[in-house]
Order: structure tokens, then C-alpha cells, then sequence
């Protein structure tokens, strides 16, 4: 795929210019996001039998502009840090983020604003699912939020190698346990166990997105995980997060919505041994399709069984 270009976004046109900005969030990464919540919303159907939609809907939108806010700012502070500029191992566009500053589409300027305005407009629709849940929610969205700021913002945790692990809290345990109680009013010991089952899954895509920009994050000294250990031991460990992530899966009391999770197991599979073999495509793409399709499967569990 071609990286983006000021020929394709040029924004002269009020179409473009909404195109330009959408596509700067990069979305094809929202599944990453939206369905945690779309299978902790089918979780809380199996057992309620019904759901409020405004209440999901608001809670998907939320959602959705944290994680755009999360992309864009950490397209702003890469920038700033020179790790995208010194990027040419990258594998566009899983890799070396969405481009648009490097080639002169937006401004760092520009990308910092709209990254923020994003992060205040999540903080705001999530406001209309705070005051409509219970007290704990407030804590929960006060963590993701902060969390998603500080993740590419001073003091950096992917700089300092805790970008996985924040992760599988931001991408599985907060969103699904956040779901679950904004639905239902209650935390269970399933919703906790499958929250981090699938935080698992999306930490396996930062992983293996992160192998090819091993040598420019150290340039930059931005110190993740993987570039500690190095391009070889990571590719190895790479499977570690889907295992994790089956692991938790079948340890969590979700009955037979979690064994057919297991089909998972077959892109799982293919895309470790892929990495290992150096094969970043296909090995990026269906890292993406293992979460994916352990999300939808989940989710389909609990609305047949």
C-alpha cells in the first residue's frame, strides 16, 4: 500500500479535508478497540437478555475518539522524538506510524490539536456513560484516559518498555470490564478474565507492529520491549501474547463462547510462524484477523450458546 501523499490528501476541498483527518486516525486499527466492546456488549446480552443501544452506542463513540485521540498523538510525539523521521525499516502502513507529518500532510502542530480535540471529545461523550453508570466507571475512564495519554506523552511508558502491558489494560481490561459495568452495573470474575484474554491479543499486533522499528526507536532512545530484546528474541516471543490470550480465555468462566474462541488459534498460528520466519507479510495482517476473529467468535458464543 502507498503511504499517504498531498496529492491524495490535499484538503482543498471540504470532502478531502474530512477524508484527510479521518484517515489520519488511522482506522483500519479501530478493531483493536470497537470489538472489545462489542463482545463485552454481547457478553452482558447473554445474561440480560436485552441491552441499552444509546448507552452502547455512546460508549462505542467514546471509544472510538480515545483510540483516534491515542493514534494521533502518538503520530505528534514520534514525530517529536524522531522516531518515525528515522524509520526506514518500516512496513507501511502497520508501522512507522500514519506518515501524514513526515510527508508534509499535516503539520506536528496541526496533528498535536486534532489528537487533543479527539481526547476531549472521547472524555466528553464518555461523561454522557458516567453519569449514567455507577461511581467505579469514573476511576475507569479517568485510568484510560490518562493512560492513553502517557503512553506516547512524557514520561513515554512504550519508552520505557511498559507499552505492552498498557496495552492489554487499555485494549482489554478497561473497555470490556468498563462495558460490563456501564451495562450491568456489575463486575464479574468472567468480564475481568476475558478483558485481559483480549488485551492479550491487541498487545500481540503492538508487538509484532513494533519489530520492524526496532533500530529506528533506538535511535531515538525510545526503549520499548522489543527493541530491548532485540528483532531475533522478539520474533520468537511473539506467540507468548497469543497463548496468554488462550490461556486466560479458557480459564475465564465463559462456557463454550470460549472454546469456539480456539478457531482463533489457526491465524494465531500462521502469523507466529510467519514473524519467525522474518515474513512481517503476512505475519502483521493476521496478528490483526487473530484478534479480530477471537473477538468476533466471542462474541457470537455468547449470542448462540
Amino acid at each position: 500500500m502507498a503511504e499517504p501523499s498531498v496529492e491524495v490528501f490535499h484538503g482543498s476541498t471540504t470532502g478531502n479535508l474530512i477524508k484527510t483527518y479521518f484517515v489520519a486516525t488511522r482506522p483500519a486499527f479501530f478493531t483493536a478497540s470497537l470489538l472489545p466492546i462489542l463482545t463485552a456488549l454481547a457478553y452482558v446480552w447473554r445474561d440480560a437478555g436485552q441491552l441499552d443501544i444509546f448507552l452502547a452506542l455512546t460508549i462505542l463513540i467514546s471509544v472510538a475518539c480515545v483510540h483516534a485521540a491515542a493514534n494521533v498523538l502518538n503520530d505528534f510525539h514520534d514525530a517529536r522524538n524522531g522516531t518515525d523521521g528515522a524509520n526506514t525499516g518500516r512496513v507501511f502502513p502497520f508501522s512507522g506510524g500514519s506518515r501524514f507529518i513526515q510527508n508534509g500532510i499535516l503539520s506536528e502542530q496541526e496533528t498535536q490539536r486534532y489528537g487533543l480535540t479527539l481526547l476531549v471529545a472521547g472524555s466528553l461523550t464518555g461523561l454522557i456513560v458516567l453519569f449514567s453508570s455507577g461511581p467505579l466507571l469514573w476511576g475507569i475512564g479517568l485510568i484510560g484516559a490518562l493512560l492513553a495519554y502517557i503512553y506516547s506523552a512524557p514520561p513515554c511508558l512504550a519508552c520505557r518498555g511498559l507499552g505492552d502491558i498498557t496495552i492489554v489494560i487499555c485494549f482489554g481490561l478497561l473497555p470490556v470490564t468498563g462495558t460490563v459495568y456501564a451495562m450491568s452495573g456489575d463486575i464479574d470474575s468472567g468480564s475481568i478474565w476475558m478483558g485481559l484474554g483480549i488485551g492479550c491479543f491487541v498487545a500481540a499486533i503492538l508487538w509484532v507492529n513494533s519489530i520492524p522499528d526496532i533500530d529506528a526507536d533506538l535511535t531515538a532512545g525510545k526503549r520499548t520491549l522489543p527493541s530491548r530484546l532485540g528483532a531475533g528474541r522478539a520474533a520468537m516471543l511473539h506467540g507468548l501474547w497469543f497463548g496468554a490470550g488462550f490461556i486466560l480465555l479458557l480459564l475465564a468462566p465463559l462456557g463454550n463462547a470460549g472454546l469456539l474462541a480456539l478457531i482463533g488459534a489457526i491465524p494465531a498460528v500462521l502469523a507466529t510462524g510467519a514473524v519467525i520466519k522474518g515474513r512481517m507479510i503476512p505475519a502483521m495482517p493476521l496478528t490483526i484477523v487473530t484478534q479480530a476473529l477471537v473477538c468476533v467468535l466471542l462474541a457470537l458464543g455468547f449470542v448462540l450458546f
